[in-house]
């Protein structure tokens, strides 16, 4: 028996940073940097509510090869120097169903730096293309998931590097 409510997918990357989560967590709730560190994020803009602020939506920017889109997200978890997320609304209403966080513990002389993804279900535009696969998608949501798990692992670097530089 399957739990009607367990996630489709769910990738994370931890790394160590030589940092206290208070200096990294400024880096992590700033949308407009994160097109330093990510593959594909190219950035965002904040469209209502206080910048990094449970509540507020912004457009996220991305790009991979010649494909170029924005979601609008919002906002569900502002903790300084512990948690930051937000959900993907594009394609889905409910704030809990896309969600990217980037989670900070204090460990050692630095912090346990986390980013997650969590997938609840598939929005209809995306199981309308699946099906239109020949293998009902299923090359499709293995690349993309193999893409996306190198993507957290190139924004953890990343973020690293910024926190550790300054």
């Amino acid at each position: 028996m399957t739990d009607a409510n367990a996630p489709q997918l769910t990738l994370d990357h931890s790394t160590f940073v030589e940092a206290a989560p208070e200096q990294i967590y400024p880096l992590i709730s700033d949308i407009t940097r994160f097109g330093e560190w990510s593959p594909e994020s190219t950035g965002g803009e904040w469209l209502t509510g206080a910048p990094g602020e449970v509540g507020s939506r912004f457009r996220g920017d991305n790009s991979n090869g010649d494909r170029t889109w924005s979601s609008e997200c919002e906002v569900v978890a502002a903790e300084p120097g512990k948690r930051f997320a937000f959900g993907v609304l594009t394609g889905s209403e409910r704030t809990d169903n896309s969600v990217w966080s980037f989670e900070v513990e204090p460990e050692g002389s630095g912090s346990r730096l986390t980013q997650r993804y969590v997938l609840r279900e598939l929005t209809g535009p995306i199981k309308e293309f699946l099906a239109q696969q020949e293998d009902g998608g299923a090359q499709f949501i293995a690349t993309r998931t193999e893409v996306l798990r190198d993507a957290l692992r190139q924004t953890v670097e990343g973020v690293k590097k910024s926190a550790e530089q300054n």
